[in-house]
């Protein structure tokens, strides 16, 4: 018995090396994100939020994950860099990224999955605050209606999929949140 535990006191650096070297590496590659996202939710809630700086964060995130990360982290980052985007109001920067993404996790995930439904809403969002902006900045009819239509197939796509009464909701919470946002950027 006291050689078998000489032999295991032996061996547990080399299980202590052989794990550091490799699920190790990719443990503490995830803690310094978990601590980098954290430090990224803290400059959101901050008073007067620098949207630019948190793009750049969640970019430099992106690069620092382990390259076997799950892909329902890195559409969570990207769907969170589309929502800071939207906050600098570069509305079709974040279509175009959402729409890339969509497609993406639809094909990874499936079209009712979680995160595939919080990415078609903010797909939603985006094109009805397009559709705002082109409306309240004076654009024809021909240019904000697209933005308009794709807005209440979203929406009435993700409304059919869920519940019966959920399109009325969305479209509540959508403007609710629009008119948030204008109450921040307004001195």
């Amino acid at each position: 018995m006291r050689k078998f535990f000489t032999l295991l006191w032996l061996l547990f650096p080399v299980a202590v090396i052989y794990y550091h070297f490799n699920q190790g590496q990719t443990q503490m590659a995830r803690e310094r994100a978990r601590r980098h996202v954290a430090e990224i939710r803290a400059l959101e809630r901050a008073k007067e939020p620098n949207w630019e700086l948190i793009v750049e964060e969640y970019d430099k995130l992106a690069t620092t994950l382990p390259k076997d990360e799950r892909p329902v982290v890195k559409h969570q980052i990207r769907l969170a860099k589309a929502k800071a985007r939207l906050e600098m109001l570069d509305v079709a920067g974040a279509i175009t990224d959402l729409t890339e993404l969509l497609q993406e996790a639809a094909r990874v995930h499936g079209d009712d999955a979680k995160t595939t439904r919080a990415i078609r809403e903010m797909l939603g969002k985006a094109h009805y605050y397009a559709t705002y902006l082109l409306k309240t900045n004076g654009a024809t009819e021909d240019e904000w209606r697209p933005f308009a239509e794709r807005t209440r197939q979203i929406f009435r796509y993700l409304a059919e999929h869920q519940e019966p009464g959920a399109l009325a909701q969305y479209e509540q919470r959508v403007e609710a949140e629009f008119a948030k946002t204008l109450e921040r950027r307004t001195p």
